[in-house]
């Protein structure tokens, strides 16, 4: 899988470009996105008491989703290998405490080592990432994890959606120099992908839902926003083709 997705190396990738970043995740299909993944975790998050448990919001970034995340939970922490992240991360969040540290290290900041938390959540993350750190964060991410807690996090560019077939297709004709496409804009990844990478962990799915059923991407979306809301609200709220959504949030929890 390593050298079918190319040789990018995902801790660097965002950190050398914070404005890219940040770009891409304000952009219209995105914000649908996450305004969707909103919704499931609004119940989820009501359903355990989150307001009196911990959390790690791991691979942090700027804090898109700390900002929010905090807001939920008892105690916050935000953990992201990048300072330029952090430093943007800590602008939008008013108490959560942010660690620069790298899980897989051998040297993990001292302020998480012997950290464990209720629930720890990774969001664009495991797409992003090559096939080697996937793994040894699934690792980490467990030994952080409390007995019985949850690791809630998502899958965008779902290789089994639309936009995902169109990926792969990309990929194989290996049309990515003449399109001028980054490889990791067409890096995939799928539930099966997961489930083998937690066969050798502590970790068991629970349940997911999918967003993002029909085609659209960056800032060019198939409908009206409003319509295209309401109708991708619906497919999510009832789990309809989840398997062929765009993005998935997972929720896993620790045996």
């Amino acid at each position: 899988m390593e050298s079918m997705e190319g040789s990018i190396d995902y801790r660097n990738e965002f950190k050398r470009d914070v404005t890219k970043y940040e770009s891409v995740t304000k952009s219209k299909y995105i914000t649908l996105i996450y305004h969707l993944e909103k919704g499931v975790l609004e119940s989820f998050f009501e359903k355990i008491n989150s307001e009196n448990k911990s959390v790690m919001d791991f691979a942090c970034g700027s804090g898109r989703w700390t900002e929010y995340i905090e807001k939920k939970f008892k105690e916050t922490v935000g953990v992201d290998v990048s300072e330029e992240m952090l430093s943007l991360a800590k602008k939008k969040c008013t108490h959560t405490r942010f660690i620069l540290t790298d899980i897989t290290s051998n040297d993990v900041n001292e302020q998480l080592e012997h950290e464990t938390f209720d629930v720890i959540t990774a969001f664009r993350f495991y797409k992003n990432a090559e096939q080697s750190l996937r793994e040894a964060v699934t690792n980490k991410i467990s030994m952080h994890l409390k007995k019985e807690g949850y690791f809630v996090f998502d899958l965008h560019l779902n290789s089994n959606s639309i936009m995902g077939t169109f990926a792969k297709t990309i990929r194989f004709l290996r049309l990515q120099k003449i399109l001028k496409l980054n490889k990791l804009t067409v890096r995939t990844i799928s539930l099966a992908d997961i489930k083998k990478i937690f066969e050798d962990s502590d970790l068991v799915i629970v349940d997911y839902y999918g967003m993002g059923v029909l085609p659209s991407r960056s800032n060019q979306l198939i409908l009206p926003h409003k319509i295209l809301f309401m109708i991708e609200s619906y497919f999510t709220k009832n789990k309809l083709l989840r398997e062929y959504s765009y993005n998935l949030l997972i929720i896993a929890r620790k045996k």
